[in-house]
């Protein structure tokens, strides 16, 4: 007989669902700590970069580890794009962001981007998204989050 899982409220969506709903906030938080401009050239249109790779659930939604880069400089161009030069990369952060350079540096050095010692399951995800609710406009965290999920979250704040 298979194994049955214990179902989380009804008001809590699968587990895949608020993981991605973690990253959109994740995403949205990191661009708003650099005004939602790139980092490297201070246009307006940004993504949210992982430092760390986004795998490495001990620092996937560590806002230490993102950055904000306009398309090109996260994707495209030769000379600093993480993902076309990471040896370009790593110099002009180390010039240009060398506090954000140093935590990479000794996160990957002690190993702490390896040590995820939770349980990613929908509380762990909750708690993730809950922290990330300060960061957000109240109207942005509702149309992420649906308005159910939302009261759901309050609810679950109020002592017993």
């Amino acid at each position: 007989m298979a194994k049955r899982r214990k179902r989380t409220s009804k008001n809590v969506p699968a587990k895949g669902r608020l993981r991605d709903m973690a990253d959109r906030l994740w995403s949205i938080t990191v661009r708003t700590d650099w005004n939602w401009k790139c980092a490297v050239c201070q246009a307006s249109r940004c993504e949210a970069h992982h430092l760390i790779p986004r795998e490495n659930e001990a620092t996937r939604f560590d806002l230490q580890n993102g950055i904000a880069l306009c398309s090109s400089h996260h994707r495209f161009c030769p000379q600093v794009s993480p993902h076309q030069n990471a040896g370009g990369w790593m110099r002009w952060l180390e010039h240009h962001q060398p506090l954000r350079f140093e935590w990479y540096v000794e996160t990957i050095a002690n190993g702490q981007h390896l040590k995820f010692d939770g349980i990613k399951n929908a509380p762990y995800y909750c708690d993730v998204i809950r922290s990330f609710q300060q960061y957000v406009e109240p109207e942005t965290f509702i149309e992420i989050v649906t308005v159910q999920f939302s009261t759901y979250l309050i609810e679950c704040e109020k002592p017993g």
